[in-house]
């Protein structure tokens, strides 16, 4: 494009700006879907100490942790807080009709209690009742009965094991 000034003629010109409006809109999308689906996939239990899960083939994985409960060698843990030795839940008789442990259960009636007040609130539609339970892979059955058990009579009837993906 070319002006006439004054007999002669100049050429006009042309610059170019840079527009990052556009540009900050369509990172800052980018970086949003980049942080839902890391929070989305990424590990969302964490182990406990000195705790060593048993393999298996299963490759499912969890899509929400409510309640986690960690049974290792020498404690039982709820959300990485301890609750009550193992040797504690070994010590209850097997004749037990209705094996529980007393502290385990306290602790959970009080998470339980948690979630019926969530539902109340709104913030939830239905207690879920879910919990996942981190065994170590050397613990007895009997001390995994008596904690399935207690989970059951309080109400966490729902409930997953984590294991480790064995190795292909």
């Amino acid at each position: 494009m070319a002006i006439k000034e004054r007999g002669r003629i100049r050429k006009k010109r042309m610059s170019y700006h840079l527009n990052i409006t556009s540009m900050m809109d369509m990172f800052t999308i980018i970086l949003v879907f980049l942080l839902k689906m890391y929070s989305a996939e990424g590990s969302v239990l964490t182990n406990a100490d000195n705790l060593i899960l048993p393999n298996s083939i299963s490759k499912k994985k969890p899509k929400e942790v409510n309640l986690q409960l960690a049974v290792t060698t020498d404690m039982i843990l709820v959300d990485n807080q301890p609750v009550v030795p193992t040797d504690d839940a070994r010590r209850i008789p097997q004749e037990d009709p209705d094996p529980s442990i007393i502290k385990l259960e306290e602790k959970l009636r009080s998470f339980y209690a948690q979630e019926e007040e969530m539902v109340k609130m709104g913030a939830l539609n239905q207690v879920m009742g879910k919990v996942i339970i981190q065994v170590d892979k050397n613990i007895e059955f009997d001390v995994l009965f008596k904690i399935m058990n207690t989970c059951g009579k309080v109400g966490y009837n729902n409930m997953n094991f984590a294991v480790m993906e064995r190795e292909s």
